[in-house]
């Protein structure tokens, strides 16, 4: 079967019958995180900014990840015993006797050498005037695998970024919603830090509960 990389939205919805929504509770949870940054964080958070402002749109999908996406997400610090961003790997999942692949640019999981137990995605970095192909339907059809794999009913969190924007999306075992887009050119860059912040929040609190039952 094709891999991850050409799979459409549509063909995701209509092979493993999932389902859009509106105003899910768990993405409204997710991305209303608040609260107060150090003034390290918010320095560092403008520099980047800054340097977004300059560049993403001559940036190409490397260079956005490199000198943004990455930096980004190294201040929130997914490094941790139980769990560590992982770059560039493939998941996979049994499908009617097919097996279906495809490489992940960016996710936070369990395992210390290989993705175990996948919690969060970043896919998918576009440049800003880029409409090739389906992000959303190559990040779907990468939380319907690692769905799959978990098998606990938990949620699954992930995000596509199109230059700028930042689109979190959750899937809840047959039901997703997608954000419209947080800019982070703009003061959306801190709503984004803290959904960034609390993904780290959720996902140790689930390692937690796993670990005490």
């Amino acid at each position: 079967m094709k891999p991850f990389a050409k799979w459409t939205i549509e063909e995701v919805e209509e092979t493993f019958h999932i389902e859009l929504q509106k105003n899910h509770k768990l993405l409204k949870d997710w991305i209303e995180a608040s609260g107060i940054l150090p003034s390290q964080e918010e320095t560092e958070l403008a520099k980047l900014q800054e340097k977004l402002l300059d560049h993403v749109w001559d940036w190409n999908e490397e260079e956005l990840k490199v000198y943004f996406i990455i930096p980004l997400v190294s201040l929130v610090d997914f490094e941790h015993p139980y769990y560590k961003p992982f770059l560039d790997r493939e998941l996979s999942m049994d499908y009617k006797e097919e097996k279906i692949t495809g490489k992940v640019d960016f996710l936070i999981a369990g395992g210390k050498r290989s993705p175990k137990r996948p919690f969060f995605f970043i896919h998918e970095y576009k440049k800003e005037h880029d409409s090739s192909n389906d992000p959303l339907g190559q990040l779907m059809i990468a939380m319907i695998a690692a769905q799959q794999l978990n098998n606990d009913k938990q949620c699954i969190y992930g995000v596509y970024i199109m230059g700028r924007y930042w689109h979190f999306v959750i899937l809840d075992e047959n039901e997703y919603e997608v954000h419209t887009g947080l800019n982070a050119a703009d003061q959306e860059i801190k709503t984004i830090f803290y959904t960034l912040k609390n993904t780290k929040k959720r996902i140790e609190e689930r390692i937690r509960l796993q670990i005490e039952s």
